[in-house]
């Protein structure tokens, strides 16, 4: 991959991981009265689910990479 597309798909990286911690932050300041074992387990679905995403996307790139170039040729 080209390296302006590696920096732009890390500053966009960095921007969308930087508003969701900013958002949740913002959450949690909020919901400071929920039982802490509610938030924690509301915790491990979110972090569950960006472990999920961040593995779907690896693994499709290797998938992709794995493919000749004369399989994608019509």
């Amino acid at each position: 991959m080209e390296t302006g597309k590696v920096v732009g798909l890390a500053f966009l990286g960095a921007g969308i991981t930087g508003l969701i911690l900013y958002g949740l932050y913002h959450l949690i300041r909020e919901i400071s009265s929920v039982d802490p074992v509610i938030l924690t387990l509301l915790a491990l679905i979110i972090i569950g689910v960006l472990i999920l995403l961040i593995a779907t996307a690896l693994d499709r790139g290797r998938e992709k990479e794995d493919i000749s170039e004369e399989d994608l040729r019509p």
